[in-house]
């Protein structure tokens, strides 16, 4: 059984359905520059059919694609054509696409509008667009999910207010675009941490035909994923790119947009004399210190530079891995040869070795201290350390407190340079 709409404006009530479904076996196809809205939640089994220049008004709440189901356009295929565009247009709720089936079997959504300011919430299994996914207003959701754009698709109307949010932890969801190794022009992924991050990034990717995947997390970690973060160097942001082949010829070229409002302390005040990417090496398992370049405006948006961004490019021409992670610092070459760090302190008030004195400091010298437990628990912080230490932690539930005896971890920042780790021993 298939319905065909032929009449344009087409309206159904929420008063007259409460759910529309499209069981197997049955279709619902939309005609050519047919204009069709449909007020209540749709359960697609079955097949419905958006031809070019057709509009689906989705205003529901929920689009739920079952196992089996297709989204068919003008072509004898169902899924080579153009299309109508479906457009998730709610008001004063956020919407969800819940798709039901493996992405190796689903044909996807022909083109996509994002016209709802609460968002659209991806469920289920992840969500894959054929042509185009277009923004109008309000961001997409991952929710753990990833976005899968076919080959030669494309994603508009883009900027600080319209993007894929990936979630600010280390795993979740992912922009995914598909790359022929050929572009001239960079592939971008408007993406951000939350709904109020917008953190961008453009790539030249040069290489076998493959899959490129990005997201973005809070935080810069030690080990890139994980350990101790220091968001005081850096912009307090991790893009993970991430390639489905290894190529030992393969080049990219990134091009990171960060917002002003998310540089830690010290990469602020550096960041016009030091500012640069740095990349993770998983090698040597830390992020490398390479020469300063040029912040330039935040121009990732196809409608505008957005106010107070900035934007910095990096080229990997060799050794591309098949997980990247970048970050922006202000990183440079440590200077401990010019110092003494001690290796542990005996605060028991003899006067010999009662507090962590770093030998050589001098008055000009800006240094912060974060000092760390074995369970990684941040016990005593100085963003302007004055060899004060002594055995007191100055931390929640720690403020005034002796610190059991026993091995901590230290993170030392010596002016602008790379940070310095170590462990220090107390042991009264």
């Amino acid at each position: 059984m298939s319905l065909f709409c032929l009449i344009s404006p087409v309206v159904v009530k929420a008063q007259e359905l409460i759910k529309m479904t499209v069981v197997s076996g049955e279709s619902f196809f939309v005609h050519p520059d047919a204009n069709v809205s449909v007020f209540s939640d749709i359960t697609n089994s079955g097949s419905i059919g958006s031809h070019r220049n057709s509009t689906i008004n989705f205003l529901g709440q929920r689009w739920i694609s079952g196992a089996g189901s297709r989204i068919v356009d003008e072509s004898s295929g169902g899924a080579n054509g153009i299309g109508g565009a479906i457009r998730f247009a709610g008001s004063g709720m956020p919407q969800y696409i819940n798709t039901q089936l493996n992405i190796s079997a689903n044909t996807g959504f022909p083109n996509i509008s994002i016209v709802n300011s609460s968002n659209v919430i991806l469920e289920g299994l992840d969500l894959v667009v054929r042509n185009n996914l277009t923004f109008e207003s309000g961001r997409v959701i991952l929710n753990n999910r990833n976005v899968n754009m076919r080959l030669n698709s494309t994603i508009s109307g883009y900027n600080q207010n319209r993007y894929f949010v990936t979630g600010a932890g280390v795993s979740g969801g992912s922009l995914i675009r598909k790359s022929t190794g050929l572009q001239q022009d960079p592939l971008v992924f408007p993406v951000g941490t939350s709904a109020s991050s917008y953190t961008p990034v453009s790539v030249n990717y040069s290489g076998v035909a493959q899959d490129i995947k990005v997201r973005v997390f809070d935080n810069v970690y030690d080990k890139a994923t994980f350990g101790i973060s220091d968001n005081q160097n850096y912009v307090t942001k991790t893009w993970n790119v991430n390639v489905s082949s290894l190529d030992p010829r393969s080049t990219m070229t990134v091009h990171i947009q960060h917002n002003g409002s998310e540089e830690g302390s010290q990469f602020a005040a550096n960041k016009n004399s030091r500012a640069y990417i740095s990349r993770y090496s998983s090698s040597i398992e830390k992020w490398d210190i390479i020469s300063s370049s040029i912040l330039t405006p935040g121009i990732i948006s196809s409608v505008g530079a957005v106010p107070n961004a900035y934007v910095s490019t990096r080229s990997v021409t060799s050794g591309l891995t098949q997980n990247e992670y970048f970050s922006k610092s202000v990183v440079s070459d440590n200077v401990l040869s010019n110092y003494r760090v001690p290796a542990g302190i005996s605060p028991n008030n003899d006067g010999l070795n009662d507090k962590f004195v770093i030998e050589n400091l001098k008055s000009t010298d800006k240094v912060g201290i974060e000092i760390y437990n074995r369970w990684q628990s941040l016990v005593y912080k100085d963003p302007n350390y004055r060899n004060t230490f002594d055995g007191i932690g100055n931390q929640k539930g720690l403020i005034n407190n002796e610190l059991p005896d026993g091995t901590y971890y230290y993170i030392l920042n010596f002016n602008s340079s790379k940070p310095v780790t170590g462990y220090i021993v107390i042991n009264r």
